[in-house]
């Protein structure tokens, strides 16, 4: 198959000072609060998550390859923030499976923790979000289905952190009912957080064949420093919302 998709805690410390006032030991104490750090929203505890992975990729996984060119891509991470409407760090909640003129496509929700860019009035609700691939029947029998994943759109996972640059979709979009949102130029613009708690790309494939080895090369290099780049560029901007 190959398709084209276009806490709050307070840390309160305190602290007592003495001084000496004409001769007389005076006692002050003062409570002193550091910065109120904000921790964002968990939106499915672990259990939870689990179970809902279990049942959605419970079938059997194709990897399958799409080529995709991308029209007026953004050369820096800021214009590629300001290509889209809204920018957001969530939580993946959930996920639905639709397909369309035979492409399957997955509907996953998305618990809004941050806002880095646009509509602030959209944290802590829930969003849409449709990623390319999901699960669909074969074409032999409607009795069996696949999950099909495309190789650098990796499917989201219940309970994952994630950061989106997204646009909202058009109404009717791949016949898929209600309101959701598309990420800009698919994968390049969805950053999932690592082990290490930096949101990163997933590393498009090294290109093999098709030409010359140097062009090949060129291409892997350009796909390597690009993804440095707009990965510094977002976890800059969460640091900076912290």
């Amino acid at each position: 198959m190959t398709g084209i998709a276009a806490l709050a805690l307070f840390a309160v410390f305190t602290t007592y000072y003495v001084s000496n006032v004409r001769s007389k030991k005076i006692v002050n104490e003062e409570v002193i609060s550091k910065h109120k750090v904000k921790q964002p929203k968990e939106f499915i505890d672990k259990r939870t998550a689990e179970q809902v992975n279990r049942k959605f990729y419970s079938h059997e996984k194709i990897q399958a390859g799409a080529q995709m060119d991308f029209v007026g891509y953004p050369s820096t991470f800021s214009k590629m923030v300001n290509s889209g409407q809204l920018t957001i760090v969530g939580q993946v909640t959930g996920s639905n499976s639709f397909v369309s003129n035979d492409l399957p496509h997955t509907i996953a929700d998305v618990g809004v923790q941050k806002v880095l860019h646009g509509d602030s009035s959209q944290k802590n609700k829930i969003i849409r979000v449709m990623f390319l691939g999901g699960n669909i029947a074969t074409e032999n029998t409607s009795d069996k289905v696949v999950t099909v994943e495309y190789s650098e759109d990796r499917l989201p996972r219940a309970g994952e952190k994630i950061a989106m640059i997204l646009s909202k979709a058009e109404s009717g979009t791949n016949n898929i009912p209600g309101e959701f949102w598309l990420t800009q130029f698919a994968h390049k613009s969805v950053f999932f957080q690592d082990k290490d708690g930096q949101y990163r790309r997933t590393p498009e494939a090294k290109s093999i064949g098709g030409g010359t080895s140097d062009s090949n090369w060129s291409q892997n290099d350009f796909n390597a420093k690009d993804d440095k780049k707009m990965n510094d560029g977002m976890n800059k901007l969460i640091n900076s919302k912290q």
